[in-house]
């Protein structure tokens, strides 16, 4: 999939399933940059592209060193960056030249930006036909609120994601950015399905997806449940998620889950309730299921008085799936994440020593090794010699104000 005087730097230094491929990236914060991160783990070339004034605004959100936040440093790491005024009449020239050779292109304008800018899908496959060029929107490319801006706590409410988490009650956030995550996901997903069929097909596609659909989609089949089943006969039943909750022990929070009644058997011999084992709600798995609040209750009431540790030693020696709610300072220090490597300790060449996550899919065939993030504009000047820029042509754009 190479192209003649494509450069060979992919933005990590080893290949991997995607080596070859080259993604150019108009957009911040999460939802696209966090996909394009993953496509560069998996051996793809990123050019990130920001604008002039501020950049990716992650730069700067959260906890930082000189001028970087650790939030960005994981998101963008494996990528390069080019710093331009894209609305710009030579701006758009470099991104007509960079986007003819390109594979994949996102960018997470509302509706209709793109095309003022002279970078939607038609214009763009004028000269690349084979494009996979990606849309990303809050709401979509039509209909009542295609129009509004969103982000993820906005998608949050509409999609229902902040009322399940309060149950009956007052509707809360997730505190982890779900929809922007799992939109990351999804486009990803989808590039590579259209990658698979353009090699069959020799022709590129247009994906569109909005950060509402993607909530939606993902939190239907379970957090739904109660809402899928229309006919007026149907069993309907409690719903498990209504009484998801961690128990407190005497000194912290566990999250147990005993479905099967050899589960069950364990946190009975575990901590000495022969009587777990006769009461009719919980002797069998279809009347837990049915009673599943009243056991929840029961299995608190177990552990309130126990330390937490102890309460997850007693049920991994009985084979009864158990985990402390770890704090997050815990979680580095976790022998099973330390041991797979999904979180390190790096030297950042600009915020100094960091904790790094790494891709959790591991390729036995070559799993790169990303690259850092890097300051705004650091791949600038490299990025236009490939595109054919002089060096006089360069420092006039620089002078101009169109590049950085």
């Amino acid at each position: 999939m190479t192209r003649q005087g494509r450069h060979d730097v992919t933005g990590s230094t080893g290949a991997g399933p995607l080596d070859g491929i080259r993604v150019v990236e108009i957009a911040t914060f999460i939802a696209a940059p966090g996909g394009s991160h993953l496509l560069a783990s998996q051996g793809a070339e990123v050019i990130k592209v920001e604008d002039l004034v501020v950049g990716d605004p992650l730069r700067m959100f959260g906890s930082s060193r000189n001028g970087m936040s650790g939030w960005f440093a994981n998101l963008n790491a494996g990528k390069r960056s080019l710093a331009m005024d894209i609305a710009s009449a030579p701006g758009r020239q470099v991104m007509a030249d960079l986007l003819a050779t390109a594979d994949v292109f996102v960018q997470a304008y509302r509706p209709g930006v793109a095309e003022r800018l002279g970078i939607g899908e038609a214009d763009v496959r004028k000269r690349n036909p084979k494009i996979v060029y990606v849309s990303i929107s809050g709401f979509g490319r039509d209909g009542p609120y295609s129009k509004r801006p969103a982000y993820d706590a906005v998608i949050q409410g509409w999609s229902g994601i902040a009322a399940v988490q309060g149950g009956d009650g007052e509707p809360q956030f997730v505190k982890s950015f779900i929809p922007d995550k799992v939109t990351s996901l999804t486009w990803t997903q989808a590039v590579c399905a259209a990658l698979f069929a353009r090699e069959r097909t020799g022709r590129g596609d247009h994906v569109e997806l909005s950060l509402l659909d993607s909530a939606v989609s993902f939190m239907w089949p379970d957090a739904m449940m109660d809402h899928t089943v229309l006919a007026d006969d149907a069993d309907h039943r409690p719903n498990l998620l209504a009484d998801y909750r961690l128990l407190a022990c005497r000194d912290g929070y566990v999250a147990m889950m005993p479905l099967t009644d050899a589960h069950w058997k364990g946190v009975a011999d575990a901590f000495g309730r022969p009587d777990l084992l006769t009461d009719p709600r919980f002797a069998e798995a279809g009347p837990r299921a049915a009673h599943f609040g009243d056991m929840i209750d029961t299995l608190g009431e177990v552990v309130a008085d126990v330390a937490r540790d102890d309460v997850v030693e007693r049920l991994i020696a009985a084979d009864v799936p158990v985990a402390p709610a770890l704090r997050p300072d815990e979680i580095a220090a976790d022998p099973q994440v330390q041991h797979s490597g999904v979180v390190r300790e790096v030297d950042h060449p600009i915020v100094g020593p960091i904790r790094q996550h790494r891709p959790a899919a591991l390729f036995a065939g070559g799993t790169p090794e990303l690259r850092h993030a890097v300051e705004r504009g650091a791949d600038t000047d490299q990025i236009l010699r490939e595109l054919g820029r002089s060096p006089a042509a360069i420092a006039e754009l620089r002078a101009d104000g169109i590049v950085k």
